[in-house]
């Protein structure tokens, strides 16, 4: 069976232009979509609030602690 060649090109620019805009259609949803950090900085992060937490509402001075360890 013989295939037109105007329909053959026809197909191909279908094919093509589907293709085109499901790109466009990921880049924009990738655009929008929040960028995840790393896990290292994540778990980072985390133990700095922790450390923040249990270290009190006031953090005390270096210099204070060493008077009391004297």
């Amino acid at each position: 069976m013989d295939m037109n060649l105007y329909f053959a090109e026809w197909l191909a620019r279908e094919r093509l232009a589907e293709a085109r805009a499901a790109g466009a259609r990921d880049a924009l949803a990738q655009s929008v979509r929040r960028k995840q950090r790393p896990v290292r900085v994540r778990l980072g992060a985390a133990l700095v609030s922790l450390g923040r937490r249990l270290g009190g509402r006031h953090p005390r001075r270096a210099d204070t602690l060493a008077a009391e360890s004297s």
